[in-house]
């Protein structure tokens, strides 16, 4: 049986996948960005790649420390650390997994597809749709509302 569980797997797209692992023998948990399907994480022979996946004692020594600034809406920013509390992790962690994630070669390829101008566009596109839906069903119920009325004020003056 695996050391390593996975309590959390969030898909951000398509092909990549947040996993959150926890460590059955120290406790530990990381985040971990993948290039993978919730089905092929889900999988037992899957799960046991995490076995080196969490950071080791020596990794979080002073010499090794690197500060990295982000500048962030402080509304998200402060989303993104209560979700990251809520699952067991540190934002710092998550920040960490996802400049692993950049700097690994083998996904470059689906970097470039996922920051596309493209996708961008194409996620705009169904994003307009989506508010264009919201505005019609918006005018529908408004109409509604005010047939209502109408009826409503024609009940009271006969």
């Amino acid at each position: 049986m695996s050391e390593i569980r996975i309590t959390h797997a969030v898909s951000l797209s398509g092909s990549i996948l947040l996993v959150i692992v926890n460590s059955a023998v120290d406790g530990k948990s990381d985040a971990i960005l993948l290039v993978a399907s919730c089905e092929d994480v889900l999988l037992q022979d899957y799960i046991s790649k995490f076995e080196q996946t969490l950071l080791s004692d020596d990794i979080q020594s002073s010499e090794h420390l690197v500060d990295v600034t982000f500048e962030v809406e402080e509304g998200l920013y402060d989303r993104a650390k209560n979700w990251c509390a809520e699952v067991g992790i540190s934002i710092e962690q998550l920040a960490l997994a996802f400049m692993r994630f950049c700097a690994c070669t083998d996904n470059h390829a689906v970097l470039k597809e996922w920051f596309s101008p493209g996708r961008m566009l194409a996620e705009l596109n169904a994003t307009i749709d989506e508010l264009h839906s919201v505005r019609e069903e918006l005018l529908e119920m408004s109409c509604l509302y005010e047939y209502a009325l109408h009826d409503k004020v024609l009940a009271q003056n006969p």
